[in-house]
């Protein structure tokens, strides 16, 4: 069954369930040290190498009817043809704010057990609430939010404790409030498909 929600989803399933050895940063509309420093905290987590690949090349994706966001299932098909390796999961991360018709907003979107996720850092900026920039918070907001989508990559639906990764959050306010680990029941199924760090920060 297909998931959609701000918290991430799944616009098709997939029957992929290879152990990940790579996680690939897709970078779309981001700058490159932005993408590096997501790397660099994303490898703090999980105990897979994080690789950054910048792609200027690839199409930005159309607007979402007449609103000033662009299409995320789009831009997450078009990063699921770029070619990782079996063992490779492509996590594409971008400055543009994203949604789908049916949703004003996504954080992330991905495959259920597939091979592709992606994230937007456009609505986890303080400064998109007219708030003073803060690099740590976008930060941790997105590596946070990019964990989210792993599990669903590693078939995981929202989780009920509000305390895990996997519970479904509507806006930034209620992703600050989830925990940042996974919760007892969710962690051994993530484990069996990526690979976490002993110790979350």
């Amino acid at each position: 069954m297909a998931q959609a929600d701000p918290g991430g989803g799944a616009p098709a399933p997939s029957t992929g369930s290879e152990r990940v050895g790579r996680i690939c940063l897709v970078a779309v509309e981001l700058a490159a040290d932005a993408a590096d420093a997501v790397a660099a905290a994303l490898s703090r987590r999980v105990a897979v190498p994080c690789e950054v690949s910048v792609r200027p090349d690839l199409p930005r994706p159309p607007r979402v009817g007449q609103r000033e966001q662009h299409d995320a299932d789009v831009l997450l098909r078009t990063i699921e043809a770029l070619d990782g390796g079996l063992d490779t999961v492509l996590v594409g991360i971008t400055g543009l704010d994203l949604a789908i018709p049916i949703f004003t907003h996504v954080f992330g979107r991905a495959v259920l057990g597939g091979r592709v996720a992606l994230v937007s850092l456009a609505r986890l900026t303080p400064e998109f609430y007219g708030q003073p920039p803060d690099p740590a918070l976008t930060l941790e907001r997105g590596v946070t939010e990019i964990l989210h989508e792993l599990g669903h990559v590693a078939g995981l639906g929202h989780c009920p404790d509000r305390g895990c990764i996997m519970s479904f959050v509507p806006n930034v306010e209620s992703l600050d409030l989830r925990g940042h680990g996974f919760c007892a029941s969710c962690e051994p199924s993530a484990a069996r498909r990526i690979p976490l760090a002993s110790v979350a920060s």
